[in-house]
């Protein structure tokens, strides 16, 4: 099915009127022209389509035509592969890049042939040295690179590593506002490793431990993903050692180690770099503060000076590639052996045209981005109907609530699905953190049903729906239908597989209908959820390492606890609230919890 027609596919099976597409400037003839194939449309225009369907380009993407010849997730499943897929694979790239020429295909080729040459116990310097090579080039990095960096650094020297770690913390600007999924992953490993290989000597403690503590505390990601706050948490107390303050930053590792301990989460499992925090810490507490301190004949870590990052939220796409090229050091005959025109190529870069479609899949192969560097573009642009949803974490409470009110009012005006879910979406998190006794309170149950009528409306889901599916679940009047939406939030697995997302709806979304069952004592309901979440979880292995599941699931079985037992210790709970807190160092995580705990006590004898 090609991109065109899967956009049809969506915009009927969400009940999207073609009225609504030509609101967005969008004419009916030139959409019917578009998906019928008798002609193309501009990426401003692919932008409005996605966003008025609530889609990514991705979930697009993923299930057209198009994704073959395009980069998409390409290393996501590369750690799994035998030594028979890596040959495979290498084969099928050298093939693609003798047919186009394209350098992208050749630098994947070398990438799995590395990964069969390791597999079969061979020499693999070839191969690194010229991935190193093709990196070091390089003064800014998208996706496909991140990845190709993360895959070499076990091949890696140390001074090798941090020559690419100035680029790899640079680029991760681009990605500060809306992280997919796989990023934050490997801004933890990346620079967990960093941190390691930095304490290793002392000499290389004077000059890269500063830098790299920097760059940690600079670096923006999704504050609910666990190890990403644990890190930066243990960043902060090394910070501290580093200064001088030796008394406070061992009081505080001791307690951040003891709640790590206790959460039995004693090394950040997604990167296997750091080994554990105790050795971590022994280890830079080995050298005196004093020692530490560069001078200019170490050669301190400095970062790249050459410009300040891409956001993609401020510049036009042409101008965005214009950086792309430079910074990446790509020439123009790229993009003509991709299939673009010197001309248009001139014309895009200085703002004089814009991108069609076919125009920006074929700067996608010349500039090496991944499908999903583009969804960044597209989400976070100033042009983005939805971009306040990628910015919410910056967002305080009283924000928030301005926000709801702005888009309810936008949805009013133009009946967009995007404003709505975003107004949904904001009064959830309102509702958790300022509503007593939120999980059986009227505002909660008149939420439910306000996204109940919401979803209902749609044939297909995609993840703008996913985020709200836990709230339905939170005012169903039988079991029965609450079975129904874990199947219909189950429709979500083909992306898990897709994207090789770190991410299982169950798990995320029935903790909050599994504590309300709890509180309501409903005998039938509870069990069901329970079986659920713990059937997922024991099946889903992948998914142990994530200190998100380990600490929902382990507080669950507290929650269980309770109910089985018919008392509370509340105690328990608030200890490991408590340890919760002080080893992400964000409260964040746990205020739904701690009311969650006041309604149990309301419901439950204590003990």
């Amino acid at each position: 099915m090609q991109l065109r027609e899967k956009i049809n596919e969506v915009r009927q099976a969400k009940r999207v009127p073609i009225e609504r597409i030509v609101r967005t400037g969008i004419s009916k003839n030139k959409y019917y022209r578009f998906i019928s194939g008798e002609s193309s449309i501009s990426i401003g225009e692919l932008q409005k389509l996605i966003e008025v369907l609530t889609v990514s380009l991705s979930e697009l993407i993923a299930d057209s035509d198009e994704r073959d010849r395009l980069i998409f997730n390409e290393f996501g499943d590369y750690l799994d592969l035998t030594a028979m897929a890596y040959k495979q694979r290498a084969k099928e790239n050298a093939r693609r890049y003798m047919q186009t020429n394209l350098t992208v295909y050749y630098i994947i080729a070398m990438v799995y042939e590395l990964g069969a040459a390791h597999k079969n116990d061979e020499d693999v310097k070839e191969y690194v040295d010229e991935l190193y090579d093709q990196l070091k080039r390089q003064r800014f990095f998208t996706i496909l690179e991140l990845q190709i960096y993360r895959i070499l650094v076990p091949y890696l020297s140390v001074t090798r590593f941090f020559k690419l770690y100035p680029v790899f913390t640079l680029s991760l600007k681009t990605y500060e506002t809306y992280n997919p999924a796989d990023v934050i992953e490997l801004i933890v490993k990346i620079n967990a490793t960093a941190m390691s290989y930095a304490v290793s000597t002392q000499a290389r403690a004077r000059k890269y431990l500063d830098f790299v503590l920097t760059q940690i505390s600079n670096v923006s990601g999704r504050p609910f993903a666990g190890e990403f706050s644990i890190m930066k948490r243990l960043s902060g107390i090394s910070r501290l050692y580093l200064m001088g303050n030796v008394s406070t930053a061992n009081r505080e590792f001791d307690s951040f180690f003891g709640a790590a301990k206790r959460l039995q989460m004693e090394k950040l499992y997604i990167s296997p770099n750091l080994k554990s925090f105790d050795t971590y810490w022994k280890k830079l507490t080995s050298y005196s503060p004093d020692l530490l301190q560069s001078s200019d004949k170490d050669k301190p870590l400095v970062g790249v000076s050459e410009f300040d990052g891409v956001s993609f939220s401020e510049v036009p796409m042409g101008p965005a590639f214009e950086y792309i090229m430079k910074l990446k050091k790509l020439v123009v005959h790229e993009f003509e052996i991709a299939g673009m025109s010197h001309s248009k190529i001139y014309r895009v870069r200085k703002n004089l045209a814009d991108f069609d479609v076919n125009d920006l899949f074929a700067a996608m192969m010349a500039a090496r981005l991944d499908v999903r560097d583009v969804d960044v573009y597209l989400a976070t642009n100033t042009n983005a109907y939805g971009r306040s949803r990628f910015g919410m974490r910056y967002l305080s409470l009283d924000e928030l609530k301005v926000a709801i009110k702005y888009y309810e009012k936008l949805y009013q005006e133009t009946q967009l699905d995007i404003y709505k879910e975003i107004s949904l979406e904001f009064k959830g998190i309102v509702l958790k953190n300022t509503v007593p006794n939120w999980l059986l309170s009227d505002e909660l149950a008149q939420l439910s049903q306000e996204v109940t009528a919401h979803l209902s409306r749609f044939d297909i889901w995609h993840e703008a729906q996913h985020r709200l599916a836990g709230l339905p679940m939170l005012h169903q009047p039988d079991t029965e239908l609450i079975k129904r939406w874990m199947a219909q939030v189950l429709s979500f697995s083909h992306h898990l597989e897709t994207f090789r997302y770190p991410y299982n709806p169950i798990l995320i979304n029935y903790n909050s209908p599994l504590i309300q069952a709890i509180l309501v004592k409903d005998t039938v309901r509870v069990e069901a959820i329970y079986a659920r979440l713990s059937s997922v979880y024991e099946n889903t292995p992948a998914m142990h390492k994530y200190f998100n599941y380990r600490w929902h699931m382990k507080l669950n079985e507290e929650f269980m606890k309770i109910f089985r037992d018919g008392f509370i210790v509340p105690m328990t709970i608030e200890n490991f609230l408590h340890d919760l807190e002080t080893l992400t160092g964000n409260q964040k995580f746990i205020v739904p919890y701690r009311e969650m705990l006041n309604m149990l006590k309301k419901s439950y004898p204590m003990y």
